[in-house]
């Protein structure tokens, strides 16, 4: 028994990995996967283990193994990770709902770090280098017309925020949504009037925790939301036709 445990939580790690590959958009639909071997060899683990994690994924309609071929991602419309492996289990509404946890999530955070860095200036330097820097590659995304890179790139601006502030719940919270933020945030930029401007909306950001007013920072971070959820509408609006 414990050894079928740990067989299981390999497996479920694996998932975990493929899931992510999709989700941050290194493999789209239509796309080949790497073969079992060379998986296995990238995890550092036993085949077997890669094996029973994409038969689970083909069971589910994520992957679709092909004679002779090899592996690739079915062609679903904005597949992403467990949101769309349990058949689209964020719908609409709850997609909004999310939009509105995560910005009163990251208000608190957003608050929180201004306050910081009025009170210590020096403390957060290399935070803000770091911000600056990822900022400066999503500009360079923006020009490549690279989205899934500044999906990533977007999802990281926030989560090294969240992890400066340094509360482990809201860390973990960020982390267990990872998929579902990252569905949002693909809907976002897909949005024509978002996609040439997300560097620029990141700079202000940045620029309001720079302040070190906690309330110059809480109104950029709500009119970073309200815009995103006008964003993730408009997306929705053109997929369905309207």
């Amino acid at each position: 028994m414990p050894d079928r445990i740990r067989q299981q939580t390999v497996v479920g790690q694996v998932m975990e990995k493929i899931r992510d590959l999709i989700a941050t958009g290194q493999y789209k639909s239509g796309d080949k996967i790497p073969t079992e071997q060379e998986l296995a060899d990238r995890f550092g683990i036993g085949r077997s283990s890669v094996r029973e994690a994409i038969k689970v994924f083909n069971y589910l309609g994520v992957l679709e193994s092909r004679t002779a071929r090899g592996t690739f991602v079915c062609d679903r419309k904005n597949i992403s990770s467990e949101a769309l492996t349990w058949s689209i289990l964020l719908g609409d509404d709850e997609l909004f709902e999310l939009i509105e946890f995560r910005g009163a999530l990251e208000l608190w955070c957003f608050m929180a770090l201004a306050r910081q860095i009025d009170e210590n200036p020096d403390t957060h330097k290399k935070l803000i280098k770091k911000l600056e820097d990822n900022i400066e590659k999503m500009r360079k995304a923006e020009k490549a017309e690279d989205r899934s890179t500044l999906v990533r790139l977007d999802y990281n601006f926030h989560k090294m925020i969240l992890e400066e502030v340094g509360n482990s719940i809201v860390i973990s919270l960020y982390e267990t949504l990872k998929s579902f933020l990252y569905e949002e945030i693909k809907k976002a930029h897909l949005s024509v009037d978002a996609f040439p401007r997300q560097a620029d909306n990141h700079l202000r950001l940045l620029s309001a925790i720079k302040s070190g007013n906690p309330e110059i920072a809480a109104g950029a971070i709500k009119h970073h939301f309200r815009e995103t959820a006008e964003f993730v509408r408009d997306t929705m609006q053109r997929e369905k036709g309207v």
